[in-house]
């Protein structure tokens, strides 16, 4: 690896996409690209009591998945770059700790997914790991709960409102 410039570094051996996963929840699943997806969701709560017990299910999942297609051994994994728009990458923590990989979490918002990328291929360059997986998770109702108005309120939304995706994707870069 090298640096270049003040903020760009060029990698030795450029780093590749092995695999992806994604499950989106029912607003991306009515969307122009849902057919990308390797899951959609009926409901927000996909069986669990809270949207945030939720979106630490979605996170799981979608690792578990991308795991599953790699063919690539869990115990072969050796870092995880991961976070969410909860405190302290609530959903993201708690739905990956039974992997027992070891845990980077990541909090840049709409950026963490990119972040955990660029983490990931460093420490594969650098030859500080073999194999690791970069993900992102966010769910629109604990979202608006903690960032603009929870739901439970009952305000009106304009038309411009933001909608912040509820879903995780993820990547093992190698």
């Amino acid at each position: 690896m090298e640096k270049i410039g003040l903020q760009t570094i060029k990698f030795s051996n450029p780093v590749t996409i092995l695999e992806t996963a994604s499950i989106v929840g029912p607003k991306e699943a009515d969307g122009p690209i849902a057919k990308y997806f390797d899951q959609c969701l009926d409901d927000e709560f996909w069986g669990e009591k809270t949207w945030e017990k939720a979106e630490s299910k979605i996170i799981k999942e979608t690792v578990n998945m991308a795991i599953t297609k790699s063919k690539i051994p869990a115990q072969d994994i050796d870092f995880c770059f991961a976070g969410d728009l909860l405190n302290q990458c609530i959903s993201s923590s708690f739905g990956l700790r039974e992997l027992n990989i070891p845990f980077f979490g990541i909090f840049g918002a709409c950026s963490t997914f990119v972040e955990g990328l660029c983490l990931g291929s460093v420490f594969i360059d650098g030859n500080g790991a073999n194999n690791v997986i970069c993900a992102a998770s966010s769910h629109f109702c604990s979202a608006e709960k903690q960032f603009r108005f929870p739901l439970e309120l009952g305000n009106q939304r304009p038309p411009t409102a933001q909608w912040t995706v509820t879903g995780s994707r993820m990547c093992i870069p190698y």
